[in-house]
C-alpha cells in the first residue's frame, strides 16, 4: 500500500475512533480534546501548559483552553511550579483520575468484544509501520522548523 492510501485509511480511523469513543462514552461534560489533556497526565504525570502542548505538538492555546475547562469540572489541579511562577504545574485530581481510567477500561472492554478478523501479528506489525511513519513525519517536521 502507497503512503497516501495509508495515510487516508489513518485519518479516517482517527475520525472513526473519535465519534466511536463519543458514543461510547456518551459524556457531554468531556470533550476528546479534554480526554487526551487527561490521559496525557495519566500516563505522562504532572506538567505545565507548555510542556503538554510540546508532548502533543498542538499550540499552548490549544492545551489551555482544554486545562481551563478542566480545571472548572474538577478534573485536575493546578499546583506551584517552583521553576516559573506564571506557568502552574498541572495534575490529575481524583475525580480526574477516576475518570480516565475508567474510559480506558471501557475502550479496552469494548474494543476486546469487536472482531477484526486480523491476527495479533498483522496488528503488531501496523503499529509498526504507524509508528515508523509517524516518527519520520516528526522529524522531516522538525527539520523543516529550523
Amino acid at each position: 500500500m502507497l503512503p497516501p492510501e495509508l495515510f487516508n485509511e489513518t485519518r479516517l480511523l482517527f475520525h472513526t475512533l473519535k465519534n466511536w469513543a463519543e458514543t461510547l462514552h456518551g459524556n457531554p461534560e468531556l470533550t476528546i480534546g479534554m480526554r487526551a489533556v487527561l490521559e496525557l497526565l495519566l500516563l505522562g504525570g504532572s506538567a505545565t501548559v507548555p510542556d503538554m502542548a510540546r508532548a502533543r505538538r498542538v499550540s499552548r492555546q490549544h492545551i489551555q483552553q482544554q486545562v481551563d475547562a478542566l480545571l472548572q469540572g474538577g478534573f485536575v489541579d493546578r499546583g506551584v511550579n517552583p521553576a516559573h511562577k506564571r506557568s502552574p504545574i498541572i495534575s490529575l485530581s481524583d475525580k480526574g483520575r477516576a475518570q480516565i481510567q475508567n474510559m480506558r477500561a471501557d475502550e479496552l472492554d469494548a474494543l476486546r468484544r469487536i472482531q477484526v478478523g486480523v491476527s495479533d501479528e498483522a496488528m503488531q506489525e501496523a503499529a509498526q509501520v504507524l509508528s515508523a511513519w509517524r516518527v519520520a513525519l516528526q522529524r522531516d517536521s522538525e527539520r523543516r522548523d529550523r
